[in-house]
């Protein structure tokens, strides 16, 4: 009897034979992503809308979330990002000359903050001194300057003597960026014939991200809070964020990086036929806290070389 107290007594004390203890939490757990991001778009956008929606892991460059991702879309100022992108790869001296000449010589009250101290220190225009002709990527990027982008297109067109649109989209077939429906009439996204889908925009800044120009490019962004076209926006993510807008009647685009705990997403959001900004905002602003959040806890293993999260500068 006291043999078979004492093997009771072990069996119990080594837990066999009892429940099962609970499994540790794992990733299956956790939100689900595309769930999330749909209800957010049922509830806050519109049947009425043409919603695009691309969202990429900038360390496993993958695509986590597409909604009509591959739909060629009027991408209103967000067109400028391919400008810009583009400008960079082919950014010399003599690109420089050219587009100082032509700001330098505008008497356009648009382009008065070139001269006026105060402007230039808010709006970072002089902070890299080490890289040549900087601040026309800031007013580009940063202020929406219209002007700057069509600059930037017809010098980088008549360099290589070919159309607007082949510049553009040789520069993405070079990338290996898909570009479906691309539409490229003018470099500053006010026309309404403009059409990029916003895989395509989102892919092209993870091509960015993984260049030597990562950090210079994502500086030229605008920040909520900020001077820029973000400065009004009320976007919960703050800092965590550096991205374009874009905007023309009935057309709002929000696209850029927004910096998790753990990785970086590159991410462009589009909504045609939507004629109000609030509620537009309202829509990109659950999207981008919704990424985050989920984001929260996650581990991911990144490149050799490659920082968790970009540094923003003004």
């Amino acid at each position: 009897m006291l043999r078979v107290l004492t093997l009771v007594l072990a069996l119990a004390l080594a837990g066999i034979g009892g429940p099962a203890p609970a499994p540790p939490a794992t990733a299956s757990l956790r939100v689900d992503l595309k769930s999330e991001l749909d209800s957010r778009v049922r509830t806050l956008g519109s049947g009425s809308w043409r919603t695009g929606i691309a969202v990429y892991s900038c360390s496993r460059d993958s695509l986590l979330y597409g909604l009509n991702a591959r739909s060629a879309l009027s991408p209103a100022s967000c067109q400028k990002l391919l400008v810009t992108a583009c400008a960079l790869e082919h950014w010399d001296s003599s690109l420089v000359r050219i587009l100082d000449a032509r700001l330098d010589s505008t008497n356009l009250p648009a382009h008065l903050h070139r001269v006026n101290r105060k402007s230039i220190d808010s709006l970072g225009l002089d902070a890299r001194p080490d890289f040549p002709g900087y601040r026309h990527l800031v007013l580009a990027n940063r202020e929406s300057d219209n002007f700057e982008a069509e600059w930037m297109l017809q010098a980088l067109s008549r360099r290589h003597k070919v159309p607007a649109w082949k510049t553009i989209s040789t520069f993405l077939d070079d990338r290996k960026v898909a570009r479906p429906g691309l539409r490229v009439w003018d470099a500053s996204g006010l026309s309404r014939r403009n059409r990029v889908a916003p895989g395509t925009l989102a892919r092209l800044l993870v091509t960015v991200y993984e260049s030597r120009w990562r950090d210079l490019f994502i500086s030229t962004l605008a920040v909520p809070g900020r001077p820029g076209t973000l400065i009004r926006r009320n976007l919960d993510v703050g800092s965590n964020l550096a991205a374009k807008t874009g905007y023309i009647r009935n057309v709002f685009s929000l696209s850029g990086f927004l910096f998790g705990q753990t990785d970086t997403f590159a991410f462009s959001f589009i909504v045609n036929g939507c004629g109000s900004g609030t509620r537009a905002y309202e829509l990109f602003n659950s999207l981008l806290n919704t990424v985050y959040n989920w984001n929260v806890g996650e581990t991911v293993a990144l490149p050799a070389g490659v920082p968790d999260k970009a540094r923003i500068q003004n």
